[in-house]
Formats: C-alpha cells, sequence, structure tokens
C-alpha cells in the first residue's frame, strides 16, 4: 500500500509540474482578426511614416498585502524586457518602459484568468499594461484577447521569451498553430496559392510567410520533433522552432517574421486602442500659448516622445510640479525650457532618457 502511495504521490507531482508549464493562456476567439484589403492597402500607403513605433510599457509587479513574495525582481524584469526589445526591433517597432510599480495585494498576486476584471482599476493610460503576478492558473502568459492593451505574466515560471510573446498577442498575432472554425481547421503545409490545398490567409496565424506549425515539440537543439503531416495533402510539418509566437523550447524563439511584423504595425495604426499606446514623435507641453500647467496633487502621470519632448515651450506658459505630484518626462531628448519649475515636497519627478528606441 505504502509503495502504491508513493507512486501516486509522484505521479501526482509530476503532473503538478507539467501543469505549471502551460505555456499561454490567450485565446483567439472563434472570429479571426482580419484587415480587409481596403484597410490594409490605407496602412500601407502611411506604414512607413513615423516609424519606429515607440510602444509605451508600464510594468505592475505584485506582491502580497505585507510587501512579501514580489512575484518578480526588477532585475529579471528588464532582462526580459530587453529580450522583448531586441525582437520586435528589426520590425519597427520599439518600446518605452515608463515604470515598473510594486502593488500590494495577496488576491492580485494568485491571479487567475477567469478574474481579469480585477485588473481593470490598475490598467496604465495610454500604455501597453503588464501585469507580473506570484502564480497565473497555471500558465506562463495570458494575454486575454488580441489584440488587447494589457497582458499577465506568471513571475515563477515565465520565461525570456513569454513577455515578447503576449506582446505580440497584444499587437494582433496569433500562435503559429493556430486554428479557426467549428470544427476547428488546421493550416495546410503548401505555399502554392494554385494548390487546392492552400489556406494559409485564411487558417493558422493568417500569414504565409510563417511555415504551417502542429505545435508537436521542439528539441533542446532547437529540431521540430513532431513529425505531423497536414490532414489535406500528407505533407509533414516544417515548423519555424525559433518563431516568438510558436510553442516548444524557449531559449529557441527569437524572431518575428517580415509578414508578421507587417501584421503587428498594421493594428497600431488600424487599432485605435493600440495606435493609443505610441508616443509621439516630438511634443510641446504646453502645447500651445495660454496654457499653463500646474500639477501639485497625488496623482501619477508622464510626459513621453520618441524623439523630443519640449518642457515649457512658450513663453509666460510654465509647466509646474508640486506638492505631492509624481511625474516622469521620458524621450531621448528632454529639453526644460525657461519657465519650467519642479519643487514636489512629497512627490517626485523623474527624467530620463528612453535607451529601447533608437
Amino acid at each position: 500500500m505504502k509503495k502504491v502511495l508513493i507512486l501516486f504521490i509522484s505521479m501526482l507531482g509530476s503532473f503538478v509540474s507539467k501543469a505549471q508549464q502551460l505555456e499561454c493562456g490567450t485565446r483567439a476567439g472563434s472570429v479571426p482578426y482580419i484587415f480587409t484589403k481596403e484597410k490594409q492597402d490605407s496602412i500601407n500607403s502611411i506604414m512607413a511614416i513615423n516609424t519606429p513605433y515607440c510602444v509605451r510599457v508600464y510594468i505592475n509587479v505584485l506582491a502580497n498585502n505585507d510587501g512579501s513574495n514580489r512575484a518578480d525582481t526588477d532585475a529579471n524584469i528588464l532582462t526580459n524586457f530587453q529580450y522583448m526589445v531586441n525582437a520586435f526591433k528589426s520590425h519597427n517597432i520599439c518600446f518605452m518602459l515608463i515604470n515598473i510599480k510594486q502593488i500590494n495585494n495577496t488576491d492580485l498576486n494568485s491571479h487567475t484568468i477567469a478574474e481579469e476584471s480585477e485588473l481593470l482599476p490598475y490598467l496604465q493610460s495610454e500604455c501597453l499594461t503588464i501585469f507580473i503576478h506570484s502564480s497565473l492558473s497555471g500558465y506562463n502568459g495570458n494575454a486575454y484577447a488580441i489584440p488587447n492593451t494589457y497582458l499577465s505574466l506568471n513571475g515563477s515560471s515565465y520565461n525570456i521569451a513569454t513577455m515578447g510573446h503576449e506582446t505580440g498577442h497584444c499587437l494582433g498575432l496569433y500562435h503559429t498553430f493556430q486554428k479557426f472554425g467549428d470544427p476547428a481547421i488546421q493550416e495546410n503545409v503548401t505555399r502554392n496559392s494554385g494548390n487546392s490545398c492552400y489556406n494559409c490567409n485564411t487558417q493558422g496565424d493568417l500569414l504565409c510567410d510563417t511555415p504551417a506549425d502542429d505545435d508537436g515539440g521542439v528539441n533542446g537543439a532547437c529540431v521540430y520533433t513532431g513529425g505531423g503531416t497536414d490532414p489535406c495533402s500528407g505533407a509533414t510539418f516544417a515548423p519555424m522552432t525559433s518563431n516568438m509566437m510558436a510553442y516548444g523550447n524557449f531559449i529557441c524563439r527569437t524572431t518575428f517574421t517580415a509578414g508578421q511584423g507587417n501584421r503587428m504595425r498594421s493594428t497600431i495604426l488600424g487599432t485605435p486602442s493600440i495606435n493609443n499606446l505610441i508616443a509621439d514623435d516630438i511634443v510641446y507641453r504646453p502645447s500651445g500659448i495660454n496654457s499653463t500647467i500646474l500639477w501639485n496633487n497625488s496623482s501619477e502621470g508622464f510626459e513621453t516622445a520618441r524623439d523630443e519632448l519640449y518642457i515649457s515651450n512658450f513663453t509666460n506658459d510654465a509647466y509646474n510640479v508640486t506638492g505631492a505630484a509624481v511625474r516622469r518626462f521620458i524621450s531621448k531628448k528632454v529639453y526644460l525650457k525657461p519657465g519650467t519649475h519642479f519643487y514636489p515636497t512629497t512627490g517626485k519627478v523623474h527624467i530620463k532618457s528612453n535607451p529601447y528606441c533608437n
């Protein structure tokens, strides 16, 4: 009896261990997010303007009510953030980290995906908001919707590729092995549009420059181990194991294809809620005459620009931060012109250059 009990406990431990390693809880929904030809043509006409697109990011890292059991360290968060920056860089998408803030909330620290609504009071306006929890329904990460303006990560198990993977979902990308339809239809291997099995533009991730994928497994050498075949032609799958939106070995995932980059930029330009995350190239605050700005209460906020941020640009229209206000000024270059007044008491003023967007 004792041996049977030990075997059962061992099997249970193995099951729990595997359950904790589920990669991504993001669900695509029943209807794919497709850009019409007219919309894509319009987007393509302005795609090259004002790039790279600089996405503002605000990170909330959870801890228990007493500040213990913090979900992750700042150092590890920054390592994962830099990995994400590197993966997006060649696709004219960069990032601006506004802040890493600790939130002491035991319930939110041990978070379940079904309690998504509990995140909403903590969303940071005009930022991609990333939550890092000590547990997340057994998943490494979840973007909740495609596209979306917030995501969650499991600080105890998420890997170096997960932040970029979930951000890819937020910017309109599906898993490379996605299936749509009822019943769900597998993407076929062929990329010949004249072949009757051709469906890469309507199945999978809706992109034909990512090879069909059945999520069959990837070994430590980044080699596909599944050996599966598509149901139409019997062709063997040969997925791109380095793709950020695939599963498998996380150390292999470093790459987005040109088609994925185009889809993310299209999502940024074509989706108002996502476009709202983008920092303007050059910003003047105040934005016009007779518009003096005063922050003196306990509110927290920011002023950002991708390239140049000018504060107190207009004569006699100063920018003032006093009292308990907390303000962040972030850009490649921040100019504090005559008339700028920063003299907070219990508040703070942060001025920094953004190192994540060339």
